[in-house]
C-alpha cells in the first residue's frame, strides 16, 4: 500500500515480537520506506553529505541503539529485511536529524534554516467539553515528506498497543498508546547541541510510547542520552500533562496553565532562558506568536474545548507564510517547507485525526487504536 493523492495517509498493522513486527512493517510499507530513503538521500546531499557517508554514520548509531534498547535495533534490522534494504539505511532515516546537523555543528555552532517547525497543544480533561484529554500538533517540515508518511498500529506481544504517525521507516514520531500515554515533539536549537553523542530521537519517542504509566514515560525523557535539543509534550488520558524542554545536558519542565499547555519552537521555561542560548529564534522568530495565538484561541474556549477547536487553532494563517498553518515556503537548496500534517488525538478515546497538507483543500481522516 502506498500514500495517495486523496489526502489520506495509509495505516499498517504489525504485531508480535520485535523481529516479527519489524519484518511486517518492512514488507507492508516497503514502497513508502524507499520513498523516505530517496527523500533523505537528496536532503543529505543538499547538506554536503553523500548517502554513502550518511550510511557510514548510521552504522555508528547501531551499537548505541542496541545499548539503549536491544529490541529497537532488532526491530530496525527486521524492517530492513522486510523492505529488502540495508539496515544502515533504516537507521539513517531514524537518525536523520543527528546526521544532517551533527556532522557540521560540532565544528561550528550555527542556526539551521531548515528545521522542524511544529506547534503543539494539550487540553487536560478538566477543560474539555467531553472530559477527554485532547493532544495535537502541526508538523512543519519538508513538504515532500507528506508523500512518505503513514500511520503505524503496533500490537506487541509485551507492552501496550501503540498508534503512531511516522515517516515510513521510522519507529515512532507522535502518537498514543493503550495505557493512555501520548507524545508530540517540537524542534528546539541550542548552543549545547551535538556536544555529545546520543540516541536518535525516534528511539526515545518509541520508548515513551512503550511506557505503561505517566511516571515511566517521564523517566524515559530524563534518562535518555541526547545529542540534540528537542521539546517533548506528554499527556495521559487521566488528565495529566507535562512539557519538557530538553538539551543534551539538561531537562527543563513546564506544567499546564489552568489545564492548557501550548508550545512551539523556542525555550519558554525561565531557567532555560537564563541558561541556554536559543539558536532557533535567530531564524524561526514566528515561533513566538505561533505559540501565543494557539494558546489564546484555545484558552477562549476553556471549559468547552473540542477537537474542532483544535482544528480551528491549528488552521490559523496569521503571519502567512510563517504561520501556525504554513503554506509551502521555498528555502535554501531548493527545499520547500510547509505544514506537512495536522495531528489531533483524543487520548481518552484512543482516536487520532490527521489532515494531510492542511494548508490546502483537506479533510481529516480518523484512525482508531482499538479497531
Amino acid at each position: 500500500m502506498t500514500s495517495d493523492d486523496n489526502g489520506i495517509f495509509p495505516i499498517f498493522d504489525v504485531s508480535g515480537s520485535a523481529a516479527a513486527r519489524g519484518k511486517q512493517y518492512g514488507r507492508q510499507a516497503g514502497d513508502l520506506i524507499r520513498v523516505s530513503a530517496n527523500i533523505y538521500k537528496n536532503v543529505f546531499e543538499q547538506k554536503g553529505i553523500s548517502w554513502e557517508k550518511a550510511c557510514d554514520l548510521a552504522r555508528y548509531f547501531m551499537p548505541q541503539i542496541e545499548q539503549y534498547n536491544p529490541d529497537l535495533l532488532t526491530e530496525i534490522k527486521a524492517v530492513a529485511e522486510g523492505a529488502e534494504l540495508p539496515a544502515e539505511e533504516i537507521v539513517a532515516i531514524n537518525a536523520r536529524t543527528e546526521i544532517m546537523y551533527g556532522t557540521r555543528r560540532q565544528a561550528k555552532k550555527e542556526a539551521e534554516t531548515d528545521i522542524d517547525g511544529c506547534t503543539g497543544a494539550i487540553a487536560k480533561a478538566e477543560i474539555t467539553a467531553n472530559g477527554h484529554t485532547i493532544h495535537g500538533q502541526n508538523w512543519d517540515w519538508r513538504d515532500e515528506c507528506a508523500d512518505a508518511a503513514m500511520v503505524l498500529r503496533i500490537r506487541p506481544d509485551v507492552g501496550p498497543d501503540i498508534m503512531t504517525f511516522v515517516e515510513a521507516g521510522i519507529l515512532a514520531r507522535c502518537g498514543l498508546n493503550s495505557d493512555g500515554i501520548a507524545i508530540t515533539g517540537n524542534h528546539l536549537q541550542s548552543d549545547d547541541d551535538f556536544d555529545q553523542r546520543g540516541t536518535p530521537a525516534p528511539m526515545l519517542r518509541r520508548t515513551v510510547l512503550n511506557s505503561r504509566s505517566f511516571a515511566e514515560a517521564m523517566t524515559a525523557v530524563f534518562q535518555a542520552k541526547r545529542a540534540v535539543s528537542n521539546n517533548i509534550m506528554l499527556s495521559h488520558a487521566n488528565g495529566e500533562c507535562m512539557n519538557f524542554e530538553t538539551t543534551p545536558a539538561e531537562v527543563f519542565w513546564m506544567q499546564a496553565d489552568d489545564g492548557l499547555l501550548v508550545h512551539s519552537n523556542h525555550f519558554v521555561d525561565e531557567t532555560a532562558k537564563a541558561k541556554v542560548k536559543d539558536l532557533g529564534l535567530t531564524t524561526n522568530t514566528d515561533s513566538l506568536y505561533r505559540m501565543e495565538r494557539v494558546k489564546n484561541m484555545l484558552a477562549a474556549k476553556r471549559g468547552s474545548l473540542t477537537v474542532e477547536d483544535f482544528k480551528i487553532a491549528f488552521a490559523d494563517t496569521y503571519g502567512a507564510p510563517r504561520a501556525v498553518n504554513r503554506a509551502p515556503i521555498q528555502g535554501p537548496g531548493g527545499k520547500t517547507s510547509s505544514t506537512v500534517a495536522t495531528i489531533i488525538m483524543d487520548t481518552t478515546a484512543k482516536i487520532m485525526w490527521i489532515a494531510k497538507r492542511p494548508y490546502g483543500s483537506h479533510t481529516y481522516q480518523e484512525y482508531r487504536l482499538n479497531d
